[in-house]
């Protein structure tokens, strides 16, 4: 009897799933650091996951950039550990190389002094974005080459995720590079800051909540329209009520991730998308 990958990848995810949310944070193996070079001559740190059971044959590679020091975030980290651990090989990157050690750590970053710090961050950098973006792009490309050379990865199955200001850059990135072959745009904001061309992007899942403070909602409507005006394949989910991150924020002191449904919800959909634009 022949079982097809995708029948057994949805056999792996069914089983598996319940088993791996149930593990608490502290006890889970995360990613490895590493330090990808940039054309500049510096390096871009970041954090690289693979498949923790090992990998058969050659795996898509995603590429998840997030917003200033997130890199470091514990939230951004667990699930890069997860998506890793559903088949796919993830490397996690602030695009804009912001210096780690002006950076709050990964479990004080929201909340006070935290946060004000993150926001001061956040303004530096949307400053240097005003003025140009090609060095934001080139973090991309560097992490997306990072990818490509390691021996697990299929190197043309590459995915960019972007949450918050990065999922602009992921949109036109993606117009530049034909190994990327799917999209996900986490609650991003202001489409035509980033320019990119909707005939020219490859499939996009869109996440936003309808409570967002940070981006407003709008962003996402539109960028869905103009997508679906241009023929693009594009999958759209907006949650009521829900602020930004809310695909990944938990607090780690109260709460464990997957007992607030709707990270769990995002995650599944997100894990579909990729397998169904992904494993053929």
């Amino acid at each position: 009897m022949h079982f097809s990958p995708r029948f057994a990848f949805a056999v792996w995810f069914l089983f598996l799933f319940p088993a791996a949310t149930a593990t608490p944070a502290d006890a889970l193996d995360l990613g490895r650091r590493v330090e990808i070079p940039l054309s500049t001559g510096s390096l871009l740190p970041a954090y690289y996951f693979f498949p923790s059971n090992g990998v058969r044959r050659p795996v898509p590679g995603v590429v998840v950039g997030v917003g200033v020091g997130g890199q470091k975030f514990i939230q951004y980290q667990l699930h890069c550990r997860w998506l890793a651990d559903r088949g796919f090989a993830v490397v996690l990157i602030d695009p804009s190389n912001y210096p780690e050690a002006l950076t709050p750590g990964p479990y004080t970053w929201d909340r006070f002094p935290g946060v004000l710090w993150a926001d001061a961050n956040q303004i530096v950098v949307g400053a240097k974005l005003f003025i140009g973006l090609e060095w934001y792009l080139e973090a991309i490309r560097a992490a997306v080459n990072f990818l490509c050379s390691t021996p697990i990865v299929d190197s043309t199955r590459i995915v960019i995720s972007g949450f918050s200001q990065p999922a602009n850059a992921a949109l036109t990135y993606a117009c530049r590079d034909p190994r990327v072959k799917a999209v996900v745009w986490n609650y991003g904001g202001w489409p035509w800051i980033m320019p990119y061309d909707p005939q020219r992007v490859p499939p996009v899942l869109i996440f936003h909540g309808t409570e967002d403070k940070v981006y407003d909602v709008k962003y996402a409507l539109e960028l869905e329209a103009n997508l679906r005006a241009a023929g693009r394949d594009c999958e759209a989910y907006i949650y009521p009520g829900q602020d930004h991150m809310f695909t990944v924020y938990f607090d780690p002191r109260t709460e464990e991730p997957f007992e607030k449904p709707v990270i769990r919800d995002s995650f599944e959909r997100l894990v579909s998308f990729l397998y169904r634009k992904l494993y053929y």
